[in-house]
C-alpha cells in the first residue's frame, strides 16, 4: 500500500467514526435487542454502555463483543473497519468524537449521586432476577379466526388491523412493538411483556430508602441535627418554603448542614462536642487517606469516604452526601432483596412492590433500632464517671 492510499484509507476511516452521532449508536443497540428478543427499552447502565462509540468499540476490536451486537453495527455501516490504516483512523476518530460529544463522561454523569446509584444497582439487580422484565414475545392475535396466530412482519395489512402499525403504507410501528430476529420471511412482530414504566416502579421501594437514608425525606425542614436545605432565619432548623424545600432535595439533592453544637445536641445528646468536631474534620477533610486500618478512608478529591465512627455509625459518603450503614445501607438492602423476591413470583410488577415496601418497612425499624442502641450506649459512656458523695461524709 502508497503511503497516499494508506493516508485516504486512515482519513475516510477517521471522518467516517468521527461523523457518527448518539442515535446512531442508539439505533444500532435497538437493533440488537430486538434482534436478541428484549425490548428496547432496557436498564440504564446496559443503555449507557451500549450506546458508547467507545466501549462497543473497542470490545469490537479486542473480540468480547457480543455477535448480535456486533452484527447490528456492521448493518448500520459500523462495523470494524479492515486493514490497519482504517482501523486506526476510526480508532482514532471513535475517541475524537468522544471529546466532542461527551459519550464517555455520561457513564459518570449517571452514577455521580447516591441515588443514581442506588436506581442503577437496583435495574442491574432485577435485570439479572427476572430478565423476562425487559423481554419482548411474538406477538399472537388475540381474538377470532386467527386466534393464537402470530403476525409476520411481511403481513403489513394484518399489522394494521391489529394496531401494531400506524398505517400498512408506512409499517411504523407503535410503542413496545418491535421485530423478531430470523430470516426475512420468518420475522414475526413482537410485543414487549411489560411496559417500562411499571419496571421503573419496581425502583420505589428502594428510591425511598436510600433518600430517607440520606436526609432528603423531610420537608419541613432538616434531618435532626441539620439545617433546612432552604431554612427559616430564626430557626434554621425548620424551611422558610416548603415548596423551595422540596424542590431543593428532590431536583438538587441538596441536604442542609449540620446545626452549630449547641443547637445540634438538643436533638442528639449522645453526641460529645469533641466527637462533634471530629465528625466535621472528617466530612469536610480532603486529604487523600488510603488507609482503612484507621477506620476512615478518603479518595483523592473527596468523592468518596468512608468511616466506622461517624455521628451516624459507620458510614459512607459520596460527593458529600452521608450515607449511613444502619439508616440507609440496611433499608436499601432490604428493600431491594424484597423486590427482587417479588419480582421472581408469578406477577412481578405487584410482588415487586409489595416485597420491596414490605423490605422497606423491615429494614427501617431494624436500621432505626440499631441505630438507637448505638446512640444509648454512646450517651451511656458520654456520662461523666464521677464517685457518688457518702451521705455520712464530713466533706461539705
Amino acid at each position: 500500500m502508497t503511503a497516499l492510499n494508506w493516508h485516504q484509507n486512515f482519513s475516510n476511516a477517521f471522518g467516517e467514526a468521527y461523523g457518527e452521532g448518539r442515535d446512531d449508536h442508539r439505533q444500532a443497540f435497538y437493533n440488537a435487542r430486538e434482534d436478541k428478543g428484549y425490548d428496547i427499552d432496557a436498564p440504564r447502565i446496559e443503555t449507557t454502555l451500549g450506546t458508547n462509540p467507545t466501549i462497543t468499540r473497542a470490545r469490537d476490536f479486542i473480540g468480547v463483543s457480543n455477535p448480535v451486537d456486533r452484527n447490528a453495527r456492521r448493518e448500520m455501516g459500523m462495523g470494524m473497519e479492515k486493514g490497519r490504516a482504517a482501523a486506526a483512523g476510526q480508532i482514532l476518530g471513535t475517541l475524537a468524537a468522544d471529546l466532542t460529544q461527551d459519550h464517555s463522561r455520561s457513564l459518570w454523569w449517571l452514577l455521580n449521586a447516591p441515588q443514581a446509584v442506588a436506581n442503577v444497582t437496583t435495574e442491574i439487580t432485577l435485570n439479572k432476577a427476572n430478565p423476562d422484565l425487559y423481554k419482548a414475545e411474538p406477538y399472537t392475535i388475540q381474538s377470532g379466526p386467527r386466534q393464537g396466530q402470530q403476525v409476520k412482519f411481511k403481513n403489513k395489512k394484518l399489522a394494521e388491523r391489529e394496531g401494531l402499525i400506524t398505517d400498512a403504507q408506512s409499517g411504523r410501528r407503535k410503542k413496545g412493538i418491535g421485530v423478531s430476529q430470523g430470516p426475512p420471511k420468518q420475522r414475526v412482530y413482537t410485543k414487549r411483556k411489560y411496559a417500562p414504566g411499571a419496571v421503573a416502579a419496581l425502583g420505589i421501594p428502594t428510591g425511598m430508602a436510600i433518600n430517607t437514608g440520606l436526609g432528603l425525606m423531610t420537608p419541613f425542614g432538616g434531618a435532626p441535627g441539620y439545617e433546612a436545605a432552604v431554612p427559616l432565619e430564626s430557626d434554621k432548623s425548620k424551611t422558610s418554603n416548603v415548596l423551595a424545600e422540596v424542590g431543593a432535595k428532590y431536583i438538587l439533592g441538596r441536604t442542609g448542614h449540620l446545626l452549630p453544637y449547641d443547637e445540634f445536641k438538643k436533638v442528639r445528646p449522645d453526641i460529645s462536642k469533641g466527637e462533634y468536631n471530629q465528625y466535621k474534620a472528617f466530612k469536610y477533610d480532603k486529604r487523600v487517606d488510603m488507609n482503612p486500618l484507621d477506620g476512615d478512608i478518603t479518595l483523592p478529591a473527596g468523592v468518596l469516604k468512608a468511616t466506622t465512627e461517624g455521628i451516624h455509625g459507620p458510614e459512607v459518603q459520596f460527593l458529600g452526601r452521608s450515607m449511613p450503614l444502619t439508616t440507609a445501607g440496611i433499608p436499601f438492602a432490604a428493600s431491594l432483596a424484597g423486590t427482587v423476591m417479588g419480582a421472581r413470583s408469578r406477577k412481578p410488577i405487584r410482588g415487586g412492590l409489595i416485597g420491596g415496601l414490605g423490605g422497606f418497612t423491615s429494614g427501617q425499624v431494624a436500621g432505626n433500632l440499631i441505630e438507637q442502641e448505638r446512640r444509648n450506649r454512646n450517651m451511656r459512656e458520654n456520662v461523666p464517671k464521677t464517685k457518688a458523695l457518702d451521705p455520712e461524709s464530713t466533706f461539705m
